[in-house]
């Protein structure tokens, strides 16, 4: 595996030291923080969603509770104030 040094700012280093996880090393933290950029386009979007397609965002007890809120809304517990 090939090697290289980088030279940067100590507040970029401080920055970088802060984002790396326990028993990361420093270029699997570079590659994570670079792997995780936003996206630039909408079809680059729509594609970052690929792999969630078909998969629920809810859980079914989730699912259930709100099936329920819809039929029975759930009330406040605070007191409702007299009309004025």
């Amino acid at each position: 595996m090939a090697f290289t040094t980088l030279s940067i700012r100590l507040d970029v280093a401080r920055k970088l030291k802060a984002a790396k996880a326990a028993g990361e090393s420093y270029s699997d933290t570079l590659e994570r923080l670079l792997e995780n950029q936003p996206a630039k386009t909408v079809g680059e979007w729509l594609a970052s969603l690929d792999p969630l397609v078909g998969r629920g965002v809810l859980s079914p007890e989730d699912r259930a509770r709100l099936k329920q809120d819809q039929s029975v809304p759930r009330r406040s517990p605070r007191k409702r104030r007299a009309a004025a």
